[in-house]
């Protein structure tokens, strides 16, 4: 160009010449336009961008001077330090942090012996200091800008154009070549953000901002469409996010857990978190788009993590039952919390039922596909009573693997806690069950099992005493149902004595004095001669026990209905009349004409009595038998007396004839009852009854029963004849 007047266009340019440094001015270039192109010219120039600026390295400012309006634009660079490039443009100011790379050239440019490639990042400066990501599509640079391709960030390198230098040329090889360096400097880039002295305070914002950035793959079109998809394997490869609490080091997107809130980390602890899943909390500032995250491959949390978390802690010996319960049940209310939000989790259930994680009554821990986990559901209630929890129960519960009561209980923070810990375990498969459905389902069968001699001692007591305790628990079922409960336990049941497991309905079982008993037995026989089966004193000694109130007289009622009695059992055998007039010939004139055929009648029973009568009175031991009738005499009214005479239908009337019952037979044919004449042993009716009435006849002459007994039972039952 021809030589030219600097100091003419330097003022055309300037507003104010005195302001201009002419010493800065290097190049004066000089366009002229055609007069009929000089509206476009004028919008042209107008239109230019800040950015022009960034990566041309000796143009610093720009002046455009419009003489149409006598408007003047002012566009000025800044280098900052840490990388950050600042451009003025009147008032308003633009900023970008650019991040450079000098490259070797490659081969298919051997003239040219080594390049630069930069990226260049939007940013917009906040009143507090701090930097925001503009995250505007950007055009792709070579020195000046071309066109966007879908970036949020400007791509600068020494591209080959085509001579319309509106694109990059795509077949290219160098191009190629310069695009496979774009991804590593994009990453390396995240180190200048962190840099920055508004995020050294915050290094989770910059980590955050920084990633804003990062292109996903279908964002991006044309010859750069390529570029995401590199961009996101090389992240996913490098350390570049924070831990939350941990600003001293980077880790792989692979180790961070995204997602997580407070109530994250105490259901999973940041040491076993690493320790079982390599997984760190990620920083609380570093906010990702769903589809970034799964780009870079961060796990989120959600229940496969609990899951995961679950699998590993119960393959450490220990470790869940360090956990404590407490925990146990707040893992448990965020899984079924998440599950609730989601559906279609049946793998995730379905893993759950191999996990040995569920708590039982022992202390140990199973899984339902292991057995059936039964979970009380009379634990829910808040009006279960103390004395009916299974803690006290544990041979029970470790038999019919019950969920420990107390993993409830721990997360009795409020009700709905506890709701949903149980319906957690039930969409596992622990299955509910009540305490009467205990009793009708296991206890009954399991009482009942010829086996029983194999069994545990506790357990079988914790057998018999759950169900004393729940038949007094006002249980509606129970009401409904306590008469068969009890017909199973008189015919079926198996019950501790000292002479080992015997059925009531089989043997006479008997009340030890430790149950309330007023009969010493010692004083009857000698256990050589009878075997006297009493009830174990470990009923009684059951830690349930302790809180009952009352327990004694609530085992003996209990038990009195299965059957056990003070002294010998009486019960009661339906026989044909015909029969009994064989059986009891002497005791009663019978008049065959007047019974009906088939005729039966209910008659009572005591094998028992006969059998001691029977050694009473070959023994010949006369306080013995003084003590037999003191106990008859004494349980008589309670106990016997509806239990000596029977009664059968005669065919002319409707009232039927009653006679002696083969029980009180029994009691009168046999030699036992001692004389005060002397010192044999006689049949109770060659006795007379001791009172006045009877001695102001006979006197002191007559042989009376030893000892005194009550008048009713001595005339009512054996009236001897005076």
């Amino acid at each position: 160009m021809p030589p030219c007047d600097i100091n003419f266009f330097s003022q055309l340019v300037s507003m104010h010449p005195d302001q201009m440094n002419i010493n800065s001015w290097n190049t004066c270039i000089v366009l002229p336009f055609r007069s009929k192109s000089e509206d476009t010219a004028t919008k042209m120039f107008s239109d230019l961008h800040p950015s022009l600026l960034l990566f041309l390295q000796r143009l610093q400012c720009i002046m455009f001077r419009n003489r149409l309006n006598d408007s003047l634009v002012i566009m000025r660079k800044e280098i900052l330090e840490d990388g950050i490039v600042k451009v003025s443009c009147g008032k308003d100011k633009m900023s970008w942090l650019v991040a450079s790379q000098k490259l070797e050239a490659h081969a298919s440019r051997p003239k040219v012996q080594g390049t630069e490639i930069a990226i260049a990042f939007t940013l917009e400066e906040s009143d507090n200091g701090e930097y925001n990501p503009r995250l505007d599509q950007q055009p792709v640079f070579a020195f000046l800008p071309l066109r966007t391709y879908g970036l949020k960030f400007i791509l600068q390198g020494d591209f080959i154009l085509p001579s319309s230098r509106e694109e990059v040329d795509k077949n290219n090889p160098w191009n190629e070549w310069l695009l496979t360096k774009f991804p590593g400097l994009f990453v390396s880039a995240e180190r200048s953000f962190c840099a920055l002295s508004c995020f050294r305070e915050n290094p989770g914002k910059a980590v955050a901002t920084y990633m804003s950035f990062v292109p996903l793959v279908g964002e991006v079109h044309g010859f750069f469409s390529g570029l995401p998809k590199a961009i996101i394997l090389e992240l996913r490869r490098t350390s570049c996010l924070l831990i939350e609490g941990d600003r001293s080091k980077m880790v792989p997107p692979c180790s961070v857990l995204r997602g997580w809130d407070m109530q994250s980390r105490n259901v999973l602890p940041d040491r076993l978190l690493q320790e079982y899943l390599g997984l760190g909390f990620l920083d609380k500032n570093i906010v990702l788009s769903d589809s970034l995250a799964r780009a870079l491959g961060i796990m989120e949390y959600g229940p496969e993590t609990l899951i995961k978390f679950m699998t590993h802690l119960c393959r450490t010996e220990n470790g869940l039952k360090l956990m404590g319960l407490g925990w146990l049940s707040s893992w448990l209310n965020t899984l079924y919390a998440m599950l609730s939000r989601s559906s279609g989790q049946t793998d995730l259930i379905d893993s759950l039922q191999n996990i040995p994680f569920i708590p039982l009554s022992d202390g140990t821990y199973s899984s339902v596909d292991v057995s059936t986990i039964w979970l009380h559901s009379d634990t829910l209630s808040t009006g279960f009573d103390r004395v009916h929890r299974l803690e006290a129960f544990p041979k029970l519960n470790a038999k019919l693997q019950i969920v420990n009561p107390a993993l409830l209980s721990a997360s009795a923070v409020d009700e709905t806690s506890v709701d949903n810990v149980a319906r957690m375990l039930h969409r596992i498969g622990v299955q509910e069950l009540s305490a009467h459905e205990i009793i009708k389902v296991h206890i009954l069968q399991a009482i009942s099992d010829d086996r029983i001699t194999d069994r545990d001692k506790d357990l079988m007591i914790d057998y018999l005493c759950f169900i004393m305790i729940h038949l007094q628990s006002g249980c509606p079922n129970c009401c409904a149902e306590r008469k068969h409960i009890i017909y199973e336990l008189q015919n079926k049941a198996y019950i501790l004595t000292n002479h080992g497991y015997r059925r009531p309905v089989e043997t006479s079982i008997h009340f030890s004095r430790e149950f309330g008993n007023p009969i010493d037995v010692n004083e009857l026989i000698n256990i050589a001669e009878m075997r006297w089966h009493e009830v174990d004193i470990s009923y009684l000694k059951h830690p349930a026990n302790k809180s009952l109130s009352n327990g004694l007289t609530k085992w003996r009622e209990f038990l009195q209905e299965i059957g056990v009695a003070d002294f010998v059992r009486v019960i009661q055998i339906e026989k044909s009349v015909a029969d009994l007039c064989h059986s009891v010939p002497n005791h009663m004139a019978w008049d065959t004409d007047l019974i009906s055929p088939g005729s039966t009648a209910k008659d009572w029973e005591s094998s028992e009595l006969a059998h001691l009568l029977f050694i009473l009175s070959t023994s010949g031991d006369g306080e013995r038998c003084k003590y037999l009738l003191e106990v008859l005499d004494m349980l008589w009214d309670d106990n016997f007396s509806d239990k000596a005479t029977i009664c059968y239908d005669l065919k002319s009337s409707d009232n039927g004839r009653s006679f002696k019952s083969s029980f009180i037979s029994k009691i009168c044919d046999f030699q036992w009852v001692v004389s005060s004449m002397d010192n044999e042993l006689h049949y109770p009716k060659d006795l007379f009854y001791d009172c006045d009435a009877v001695r102001s006849i006979l006197g002191a002459s007559a042989p009376y029963a030893l000892p005194k007994v009550r008048l009713m039972f001595m005339t009512c039952e054996w009236s001897p004849s005076l």
